[in-house]
Parts: structure tokens; sequence; C-alpha cells
């Protein structure tokens, strides 16, 4: 416990926040010694959620699959996988995510995988799309949480933190959009942050294209 706060709280409030502290700042410690000596692409990352901790990995592609990155987002949750690309908005727009079918499926070798969002046949379709993709906000943190504005490549080192705000928002309204999964209802995933929960001995296999 700091000096600063034990001088701000009394004695016994001191322990107990030091006490809730201690295990949030053990993890913080550990993401970011796990980040130092992790190239990105063999980063695995988690969200504690009690249905089943979720993971998001970045899968290295043969070519870029955007202008973006040379790297696709792997989430899977409990119960199926969602894969997605980068792309980049000009000014304050940010990272997005775009929602992708399984680059590994032999249907992406020669132009990469396509969009799991339907064609838009109606305005309303495709307005309902735009405020879809507008929740798949990414964001990429450095140890002293600050923001990064181009999502990672292959080779770069991994950074200790990621976030996606409003994805699950669109995971329980709009799963069916996010995969080929003709099963997809909702699915569960809480607000929080990814923290690096382990560093592969090798990364995964290159996916199309």
């Amino acid at each position: 416990m700091s000096a600063a706060l034990r001088r701000v709280f009394p004695a016994g409030l001191a322990l107990v926040i030091g006490g809730a502290l201690a295990p949030q700042m053990g993890q913080a410690q550990d993401a970011q010694h796990a980040a130092a000596s992790c190239p990105v692409e063999r980063a695995l990352y988690t969200l504690p959620a009690e249905g089943g901790d979720i993971h998001a990995a970045f899968i290295p592609a043969r070519n870029w699959p955007s202008a973006a990155s040379n790297l696709y987002l792997k989430l899977t949750t409990a119960q199926r996988d969602y894969w997605f690309s980068f792309a980049i908005s000009n000014g304050y727009g940010g990272i997005s995510l775009l929602p992708v079918e399984n680059p590994y499926d032999e249907r992406a070798q020669d132009s990469g995988p396509a969009s799991t969002l339907p064609e838009a046949e109606r305005p309303e379709d495709e307005e309902a799309q735009i405020e879809l993709l507008a929740q798949l906000r990414f964001l990429s943190m450095d140890r002293d949480l600050n923001v990064a504005e181009n999502p990672p490549s292959a080779g770069e080192e991994a950074p200790p933190y990621l976030m996606m705000p409003e994805l699950g928002q669109a995971l329980w309204y709009d799963a069916a959009l996010l995969t080929t999964d003709p099963a997809a209802e909702r699915d569960d995933m809480p607000r929080g942050v990814f923290r690096i929960s382990t560093c592969l001995a090798e990364a995964p296999p290159k996916a199309w294209p």
C-alpha cells in the first residue's frame, strides 16, 4: 500500500482496498511480462466469463487480407469461433473489425474469406449493417493503456491488453451475422479487457489468402 493511499484512507480501510487491488495489479503485471517477450501471432488472450473463458488470438495470413494488417482476429467463445479482419477509418474513426468466414477454408484461397454479412437488398438492411459495424470497435493498448492507432501486424510485440467494448452487444443481438454457423443465435460476452494468458511456442499456420 502506497504512502499516499495511507494518508487518504484510515488504516483498516486501506488494508481492505490494498487487498482488493492486489489481484488486479498482479494480473496487469503478468500481462505486461508476457507481452514483453511474445510476438503478437503467438499471444493468446483471455477474458474471464461466467459461461466459460473467451479467448482471442491473432492469426497470420499468407498475404495481407486487408490494407490495415496481415493478421486476422480469431475470437473463441464457449459456442464457436468468430473471425475478423481489420479496417482503419480516417480521422478519429479508429480501428474496426470486419466479420469474415473461416480463412482456413479452401474457398478463401484465391481472394480471401468472404464477408459474413449478406448483401443489403433494402436501405433498412444497409442501415442495420452500418449500425452493427459501429459496434465492432477494436482497441489495442500498451502497458500505459495508450490506445494504438493501427492494429498489430505479424512480428510485432504483442500488446498487453485488448478491448472490444461493444462486441458483446453484437454477439447477443446479431450473432448470426458474424458467423456462417446456421445454428448461431445469442452468444454471451461480458464487457471487459482481454489480457495475455499464454505465449504459444509456435505461431498458428498461416491462413488464406
